[in-house]
């Protein structure tokens, strides 16, 4: 491995940091090296903080200059929130800068050109795959007005999702079960169906691993179905947003969940189907939500792939088959491509990452 992937790789670690709590900004990480050594690094905390390469030199101080700064994406070149950062790197002497990806926002661009125009070194496209996937949410919400939505699902590799009787918990082992909860930390929200919720019970929380923030719970519930009694009303009910029809808001059910403090999202019920699109857009506009994370189940999912609105695809596949069973995706009978990002173990099960036709488009 080369010096400048390696230490690429380590701002790229740093941008994790704020994964998830930084939107409508991106996930950004900077590394400050001299002589050989990391100096200095940060990461963009939240949104309207300081950037990651401000913060990084800033803790560098005055071995900053003459140093080499990594940074994940191209450094702004605009006053917004916050000043420009190509500014701070000229003024704090910096010699290099080694960019991981082009800023996509058309806004804040040119950062790479006002380096150079200042006489520093500049170079670009270091791990710029793996930069991409840590703004690939802030790449779609770019593009559309509707928040960023992946999609999980965990299924034997016969595509099953639960046994013939219905059972079907901990299809995958603890390091899977780890990782989907660091992956339900990125995003502002974890959806599922109604069913999921009558069936599981769950809490759609973040318990796995230590987070200082909860994403908001989402269920997708046409005709209110769920139950006072059910764990995310008597545990969540603060953080919990139930996506439903515009009739049944006028139900006495709608008045009990509002004075738990359940927050009710109306859209359109287009003959028996909720409009998942309008519902996307208005978590983004109406709520600040600007990505969602589906846990299921296989019906919502197989809708939400149904009209284009997954931009990416997280599957993990446990090493079991179950013959007869649940199928990964009932009522599906459509032809979809998918753009296979990464295939990856994890613990004794593997993970297929990929990108749908969205993500693609965008890119060209």
């Amino acid at each position: 491995m080369n010096d400048d992937r390696f230490f690429m790789e380590l701002a790229i670690e740093e941008a994790y940091k704020g994964k998830g709590k930084t939107l409508p900004n991106p996930a950004v990480g900077a590394v400050v090296v001299k002589n050989g050594k990391v100096v200095a690094s940060g990461f963009h905390e939240k949104y309207g903080g300081p950037h990651a390469e401000a913060v990084a030199i800033e803790r560098a101080g005055e071995d900053a200059k003459g140093a080499t700064l990594y940074v994940t994406l191209e450094p702004c070149n605009h006053y917004g929130k916050t000043p420009p950062c190509t500014e701070k790197i000229i003024s704090a002497g910096i010699e290099r800068v080694i960019v991981g990806l082009r800023d996509p926002n058309p806004v804040a661009t040119g950062g790479v050109e006002r380096l150079k125009e200042a006489g520093i070194k500049v170079s670009f496209s270091v791990c710029e795959k793996e930069c991409f996937e840590l703004i690939d949410d802030f790449y779609t919400i770019l593009k559309t007005d509707r928040a960023f939505c992946s999609l999980k699902l965990a299924s034997t590799l016969d595509g099953k999702i639960a046994r013939k009787d219905g059972s079907s918990k901990w299809i995958t082992g603890e390091k899977a079960r780890r990782l989907v909860h660091r992956l339900r930390s990125f995003h502002h929200g974890v959806m599922v169906g109604i069913s999921t919720v009558l069936k599981d019970d769950p809490l759609l929380n973040v318990r796995y691993i230590s987070s200082d923030r909860q994403p908001k719970a989402i269920v997708v519930d046409g005709k209110l179905k769920i139950p006072v009694h059910s764990k995310l009303v008597k545990e969540r009910a603060q953080d919990l947003i139930v996506i439903t029809s515009q009739e049944s808001l006028l139900s006495y059910k709608s008045g009990i969940l509002k004075d738990f403090g359940v927050t009710l999202l109306p859209v359109y019920d287009r003959g028996g189907v909720l409009d998942l699109e309008e519902a996307l857009i208005k978590l983004r506009k109406e709520l600040g939500i600007y990505s969602v994370m589906c846990e299921g189940g296989s019906i919502l999912s197989a809708a939400l792939i149904d009209v284009d609105l997954v931009d990416k695809f997280y599957f993990f596949y446990a090493p079991k088959l179950f013959g007869e069973g649940v199928d990964m995706l009932r009522g599906f009978s459509f032809e979809k491509s998918v753009s296979v990002f990464s295939v990856e173990a994890v613990g004794e099960d593997f993970l297929v990452k990929g990108y749908s036709e969205n993500l693609k488009r965008f890119l060209r």
